[in-house]
């Protein structure tokens, strides 16, 4: 990995855990918009694979799937997370943003899907690292 992908990287990163911190502000609420938690569930661990993406210079479409993201890692770079993780928290990308969603918004799931996202952030830093 040259200096320049690390870098860009590290940017991805960072973006990723300005969501983490919105999840973790917004669930310190008793009473959050838990949609808006599992908007940025998603957000989080979609630029964490898109910073491990960047790290070894592998290029992605522009896209929230991250199943399909997850797939283009090469098998040494592969994140011990399962498809349905991926799949699930893809979903939470657009749902969320539209009046018509029919999703319940609970606080177990945007608990849940906060837990995700912190599990991608810390397996794409550790493999970051290692």
């Amino acid at each position: 990995m040259n200096d320049e992908s690390r870098i860009e990287a590290e940017a991805w990163l960072d973006k990723a855990h300005s969501d983490l911190e919105a999840i973790r502000i917004l669930l310190s609420d008793p009473s959050p918009p838990f949609d808006s938690v599992c908007f940025h569930a998603q957000q989080a661990a979609e630029k964490a694979l898109k910073g491990l993406l960047t790290a070894y210079g592998i290029p992605f479409p522009r896209t929230h799937d991250l199943a399909l993201l997850a797939s283009l890692l090469p098998t040494g770079a592969a994140l011990n997370i399962r498809r349905e993780t991926w799949v699930e928290l893809s979903y939470f990308a657009i749902g969320p943003r539209y009046p018509d969603d029919l999703t319940e918004y609970t606080r177990e799931l945007a608990e849940d899907l906060g837990s995700k996202s912190r599990s991608v952030y810390a397996a794409v830093r550790d493999r970051l690292t290692s």
